[in-house]
């Protein structure tokens, strides 16, 4: 079973991934500004929100590093195609994340008003 290597897997994946900015920027940016209108009873929509992100970064690329068997690769294999590095994918994933919401929260300190 061959695979591809992580920063492979990092560089080819950046068009098909690259959705997950501006999801997980929608995400901080409008759960973080509900849970500070909220003041102290916000907390818990604040929690919601960095589930919510953290679920964004995990699945499915990282379920699917972790176990690579929940992923039916049967087709690829027969084909004699390069397996996708998951790992490599959760690598982006979670960056994507992460740079999402930094840019939320940029944009709120910046040009919000809450």
């Amino acid at each position: 079973m061959q695979t591809r290597s992580l920063v492979a897997e990092m560089f080819i994946a950046l068009p098909t991934q690259v959705w997950i900015l501006p999801v997980a920027g929608a995400i901080a940016y409008f759960g973080l500004r509900s849970a500070a209108r909220r003041g102290q009873s916000g907390s818990a929509l604040q929690a919601l929100t960095y589930l919510l992100l953290l679920a964004l970064a995990i699945v499915p690329n990282g379920l699917y590093a972790l176990m690579p068997s929940l992923v039916d690769n049967g087709d690829l294999q027969a084909a004699g195609v390069a397996l996708p590095n998951y790992l490599g994918r959760f690598y982006l994933d979670a960056f994507y994340t992460f740079a999402g919401w930094a840019s939320a929260w940029v944009v709120r300190s910046k040009f919000g008003r809450d």
